[in-house]
């Protein structure tokens, strides 16, 4: 543990989770080979970023009192070779770089080593005599290690007549800024969009505020889940009973809270779980399955898939 590279390892926690107390949910730690506790937790750190992400999001649209968003547009013009000419100051800001300093760099060298090898395929095999644009998700790195997944747009446009060649990449993130008022944004952009027809005219609603009563009994429903993932989850109504409420409260409390339904849930914490185990432990996929709730290996090889891009096999494979 006391290796300089698992302290850098530890740097790269400790700086996540400083992100995540300011607000910001847009990094992720670099995933090593390594099968130690220090690897399991850079996946349990990386988990709760992307579902605090999500849970951000969703608080945007429910539009609870402290929620709070802004959309930053990242912006590359590089020449023709793939260098830097310039950005907009959020570039450094994200990255960590100071005024100036990236000018006349290769891309690339912010770029994640997978990343960089596809940008520079790309670089290599896209034509230089006409207008083309294309969406890939590449991983930049911020000066202290962390990666910032984004999906970026590169646009190429050629040579013309005096002026060479000329890449634009552009990419969109969440961080916190607290100075935004996200609920005058939220009013303005509705009525623009009601304005020219895309949106209706508002109507009355209902509105739900969780009160602290029903979180924490909607967190006792949460602790049953967690604690019984081995088992099928009882029925909405049994669920309510068990936090004192009634079905409908329960549901539209359940899904302000956490997001999703309990079902939803569920499943999600059952493939969480399974992950950790498959790359951290000796026990069968079959075993796995079962001890996280699937009865049937393969409907938790098509779960497991749908919800991480691969199978339990190639997991386990790329763990050994």
């Amino acid at each position: 543990m006391d290796s300089p590279e698992n302290k850098k390892r530890l740097e790269n926690i400790y700086n996540q989770l400083v992100h995540i107390a300011n607000g910001n949910f847009s990094y992720q730690i670099k995933r090593t080979d390594k099968n130690d506790a220090l690897e399991a937790l850079t996946f349990l750190v990386n988990s709760t970023t992307e579902e605090l992400r999500d849970a951000f999001l969703h608080q945007g649209f429910i539009k609870l009192h402290n929620a709070f968003e802004m959309v930053v547009q990242l912006y590359f013009e590089l020449d023709s070779l793939g260098h830097i000419n310039r950005t907009n100051p959020t570039v450094d800001t994200l990255l960590h770089h100071k005024d100036g300093t990236l000018k006349g760099r290769p891309f690339s060298e912010l770029l994640e080593k997978s990343s960089k090898k596809g940008w520079k395929k790309l670089l290599k095999a896209a034509p230089k005599n006409k207008i083309w644009e294309l969406t890939l998700r590449l991983s930049l790195s911020e000066q202290s290690g962390l990666l910032l997944p984004a999906h970026c747009h590169v646009i190429y446009f050629p040579e013309h007549r005096e002026k060479k060649g000329t890449f634009m990449v552009t990419s969109f993130n969440l961080v916190k800024k607290e100075e935004t008022d996200q609920g005058f944004l939220q009013k303005k952009l509705k009525k623009q969009l009601q304005a020219h027809g895309l949106l209706p005219k508002p109507v009355k609603t209902e509105t739900h505020i969780l009160r602290a009563v029903d979180l924490e009994n909607l967190r006792k429903a949460e602790r049953h889940i967690m604690d019984n993932l081995d088992i099928p989850l009882p029925s909405i109504r049994d669920l309510a009973h068990f936090c004192n409420t009634n079905e409908y409260k329960f549901k539209k409390g359940f899904k302000e809270l956490f997001g999703m339904t309990a079902f939803q849930y569920q499943k999600h914490k059952r493939l969480q779980k399974a992950h950790i185990l498959i790359e951290h432990s000796n026990k069968t996929i079959l075993a796995i399955a079962r001890n996280v709730g699937f009865k049937k290996g393969n409907h938790f090889t098509r779960e497991f898939k749908k919800r991480y891009g691969y199978t339990p096999s190639q997991l386990r494979k790329r763990s050994k």
